[in-house]
């Protein structure tokens, strides 16, 4: 596959970094009500999650429990609540140096594989009644999640991009959901459109994207998608 035509060099760097995604859901939602106003919602999170509420402290956070207290923007705070850390406390690698390499830029709009799947996929006609046939379908809906869930579309506001430090929080699955994504790309229910932009383009990026789902499926977490500068 040659790349060299498509690669503008200045799109940002994505990671898909192992996460919590139930925490994050609830994290999500608690500051989209205190964005409105509902400040309570953020403190019960906090007295119900003491996982959440010790990292925060560890964090040297003090009272937790109001968000006014935590001086992070709500990028940050997403992130750093429903991450997964390694022992050393820094983000747990669910992929080896090569595959985050080549989920990181890839050759093709704003280098978010993600999106050239999203936009290249289509049925298998071929195969309209297989069992599980309703795999693109699954396909489609979680990449969406994954890659616009925390987005201005979906969430009425500027969501969760331009963070400190150039964070930008796309969306996550949590674990199910990533098992559902993984074994629907493994099947037989989705095709390439005729004008895909990258000749191979679709078999490299469902093979690595499986790979990084198989890899956060052996360890039972969710994904979170950021890209940064």
């Amino acid at each position: 596959m040659d790349l060299k035509q498509f690669d503008g060099g200045t799109s940002p760097f994505i990671t898909l970094d192992a996460c919590n995604g139930e925490r994050a859901e609830s994290v999500l939602y608690a500051l989209e009500a205190h964005a409105k106003g509902e400040v309570e919602l953020w403190t019960k999170l906090i007295q119900r999650d003491n996982v959440l509420k010790l990292r925060l402290l560890d964090q040297g956070i003090s009272n937790p429990e109001l968000r006014e207290n935590i001086p992070w923007d709500d990028v940050s705070l997403l992130f750093t609540s429903s991450v997964e850390l390694s022992k050393e406390g820094s983000p747990m690698p669910i992929a080896d140096a090569i595959l985050r390499e080549k989920i990181g830029r890839f050759p093709w709009g704003d280098g978010s594989l993600i999106n050239y799947m999203h936009e290249f996929i289509r049925p298998n006609a071929n195969r309209p009644n297989a069992k599980g046939s309703d795999g693109y379908e699954t396909i489609v809906r979680l990449l969406e999640i994954l890659s616009q869930r925390c987005g201005p579309s979906n969430l009425g506001h500027d969501g969760y991009q331009n963070g400190k430090a150039g964070l930008d929080i796309r969306g996550f699955l949590d674990s199910e959901q990533v098992r559902d994504l993984r074994l629907a790309l493994s099947g037989r229910s989705w095709s390439v459109t005729a004008e895909e932009a990258i000749d191979g383009g679709m078999r490299d990026v469902s093979r690595n994207l499986i790979a990084i789902l198989r890899a956060a499926e052996r360890r039972d977490v969710g994904v979170i998608l950021r890209s940064h500068s």
